[in-house]
């Protein structure tokens, strides 16, 4: 027999209540859904072959997540570590039991990740407290990364932070697999980007890269990646590691104008 409601078995998680409008319905009358805080940092991984939004709740004890992640996810035989989460408010929600994710990172890293499945709630994910303890993990928004070592080997979850108005922060830009650069060749090379698809942004280098030169690009974001040339001005082959951090993602708002060349600025114009 499930035991009654009690505060000790209980874990808060940044969940809120939301309304909205139900356009099934004639009146369209207002309806509750439960959804996470808006401004919680978000990171996007791949599930089952789908790309999903993950967030990260420092203030929660455990991992949580929504009916609608069962069907990418096994169920685990044990029992919950509580009976029911506490959102923002002070509205409870109960725990139907424990399920066991594969997530793959945008670098292609296999993450594995226990969730306590949550009523009431559909779509959310919520990385708690438990995934980083577990992993000696560190969260550093300065550069927007989760990072922790499995195997000798660095793992990055990088995630997208918000400012004050809900608008995306500047992010580091790290390689998103490894790229054989030929010798004294312009190759456009795929980095990875944490931001939404379609969003237009400004890449911009910071870091030295020897004979293989970037420069400051506007492009697009498409599934977590951008591309962006890279100039090989050496003689020979050159070799770029994966997660090689290259620089930094600006957003650019929709109301910003981006001024193109005309192509008047030609070198026999000049020097006359």
């Amino acid at each position: 027999m499930r035991r009654d409601h009690d505060p000790r078995q209980a874990t808060r998680v940044s969940l809120v209540k939301h309304r909205g409008s139900s356009a099934a319905k004639v009146q369209q009358e207002r309806v509750e859904y439960v959804g996470a805080d808006d401004g919680l940092p978000t990171a996007v991984m791949q599930v089952a072959g789908v790309r999903r939004q993950v967030k990260l709740d420092s203030g929660a004890r455990f991992t949580v997540a929504g009916t609608d992640w069962m069907q990418y996810g096994d169920r685990v035989e044990k029992a919950a570590p509580v009976d029911y989460v506490e959102g923002i408010g002070g509205f409870l929600l109960d725990v139907v039991g424990v399920w066991r994710f594969e997530l793959q990172s945008v670098f292609g890293e296999a993450i594995s990740v226990e969730a306590c499945i949550v009523q009431g709630c559909t779509d959310e994910f919520l990385l708690g407290v438990d995934f980083m303890r577990t992993r000696g993990a560190t969260m550093d928004f300065d550069i927007s990364e989760v990072r922790y070592s499995k195997g000798g080997r660095s793992v990055v979850i990088p995630f997208r932070a918000y400012d004050g108005v809900g608008r995306g922060r500047i992010a580091v830009v790290r390689m998103a697999r490894r790229t054989q650069l030929g010798k004294c060749t312009v190759t456009p090379i795929e980095v990875a980007v944490t931001a939404k698809d379609g969003e237009r942004g400004l890449f911009i280098p910071t870091q030295h890269m020897g004979a293989v030169m970037l420069a400051p690009t506007v492009t697009i974001v498409r599934n977590g990646k951008a591309l962006v040339p890279a100039i090989n001005a050496n003689g020979e082959d050159s070799r770029l590691p994966a997660k090689k951090e290259l620089g930094k993602w600006v957003p650019l708002d929709g109301d910003v104008t981006l001024l193109q060349m005309s192509g008047e600025l030609r070198r026999d114009r000049v020097s006359a």
